[in-house]
């Protein structure tokens, strides 16, 4: 406990010598790790905001916190084995009443987006998925519950991991090496620390709110059944 709050002091403070740290920066790549794999491979984490953290993480690359190959490397490793998490949970669990009750918390839309992009593009849709918050853990599921060969799955899965992460992170990079960063640094650092806990908080919200309105609805149900 006491290293993360270090690590929120050494980000608050923009005190990038502590974030240097080895025995700091080890945490950091583990933590991004976990966060990747969570996030593309386990349907309660779906709303982790993956997205927003690979675009920081290219800033402090620019910034020379980051290795950038090597955090590239620890980040795609992260997508890519969530996803593969996903696609067995698809494949051996997917009838299972745990995995059909996590896939029924996500709201209907990201489901019909997850089955049109599949049903359309196949295992292709894993690189248009891997954009879309939500629909990048439901594909590797479907693709588990079709009963795709694992070997394809696995060429397409590490490709769309490393075009996905590699296109934020240099996205991030560049514009952490851009004179408009440089002006405003702080207020910009200060930005992006806020918006992954806003939408964590906001996907929370948004989770808790979609289990009770399930839960409302099946009462509901209970209720008409005990009448009749």
């Amino acid at each position: 406990m006491d290293t993360i709050l270090s690590l929120y002091e050494a980000f608050k403070s923009l005190d990038y010598t502590t974030l240097s740290d080895p025995s700091v920066l080890w945490i950091l790549y583990s933590m991004l790790f976990v966060i990747l794999f969570l996030e593309n491979g386990v349907l309660p984490a779906a709303f982790l905001p993956g997205d927003s953290l690979l675009f920081i993480t290219g800033i402090l690359i620019s910034l020379d916190i980051f290795h950038f190959g090597l955090i590239n490397v620890v980040l795609i490793a992260g997508g890519a084995c969530g996803t593969w998490l996903g696609y067995i949970q698809g494949r051996w669990l997917g009838k299972t009443k745990m995995v059909q009750n996590w896939m029924g918390h996500l709201p209907t839309k990201y489901h019909q987006r997850a089955e049109v992009l599949f049903h359309k593009y196949g295992l292709a849709a894993l690189f248009i998925g891997r954009f879309i918050p939500f629909v990048r853990t439901l594909l590797p599921m479907l693709a588990g519950l079709s009963g795709l060969k694992n070997i394809r799955f696995h060429i397409f899965n590490w490709l769309s991991a490393t075009l996905w992460i590699f296109l934020i992170t240099t996205a991030g990079y560049l514009f952490g090496l851009s004179p408009l960063f440089k002006a405003y640094e702080k207020q910009f650092m200060t930005l992006f620390m806020l918006i992954p806990v806003f939408l964590l908080v906001l996907g929370l919200i948004a989770s808790l709110w979609v289990v009770l309105r399930r839960w409302a609805i099946t009462k509901r149900a209970a209720a008409k059944q005990d009448k009749h």
